[in-house]
């Protein structure tokens, strides 16, 4: 903020919330001192990185126009993918996705490739919407595990369940589900059409 010509240049170029969050830590350097800038901007630029960060995190469903390794899967078997960060409220807004799934399924794949982090709160909303699945019958297949969330999970005992299995290789997991998929029978239905 002593650097005028830097001061002004990222005024110019930065997202709308940075600039506020630099005019107020000026303002409240001005006013009060360096400590309470310092914390305060500390503090809400962390609620801004979460906010971002949830914005980036969903689960949607694997259409037919995406390449699926080896060509299509049986019917009874759907694929979704997870984007982003599981973490905070993030996760529990992604997650309700599969809580909602009315199809007759006997295999799901969460294609996680693209989750580099999962937190505790993650685990948790993830876990419930497994145990629904499983509720229901339906074989679970977490694929393109990275090294973190894996981790986690492995503490969390997951490792230790007949429905659930874990691969790193998002190829070699759905060569698994689709022979699960022409073994398995398709679970029973749900009434309640929720899927929009």
């Amino acid at each position: 903020m002593a650097e005028v010509r830097h001061f002004i240049h990222t005024l110019h170029v930065a997202p709308s919330g940075d600039r506020f969050l630099l005019l107020l830590c000026f303002g409240l350097t001005v006013v009060f001192d360096m400590t309470v800038a310092v914390t305060v901007g500390v503090v809400l630029a962390a609620l801004m990185f979460m906010s971002r960060m949830a914005g980036q995190t969903g689960i949607q469903m694997v259409g037919e126009h995406h390449a699926i390794p080896g060509g299509p899967l049986p019917p009874h078997v759907l694929v979704y993918e997870v984007r982003g960060p599981l973490f905070f409220g993030a996760a529990q807004r992604a997650v309700s996705v599969l809580k909602r799934i009315d199809r007759e399924l006997s295999v799901v794949v969460l294609d996680v490739r693209s989750v580099p982090v999962l937190d505790q709160t993650g685990l948790v909303s993830l876990e419930s919407a497994l145990a629904k699945l499983h509720a229901t019958h339906v074989y679970t297949i977490v694929a393109g595990v990275q090294p973190q969330p894996m981790a986690l999970m492995a503490r969390a005992g997951w490792g230790n369940r007949e429905w659930l299995s874990f691969y790193t290789s998002f190829d070699e997991a759905i060569g698994i589900a689709r022979t699960l998929g022409e073994l398995l029978p398709p679970a029973i239905k749900r009434s309640a059409p929720e899927v929009g």
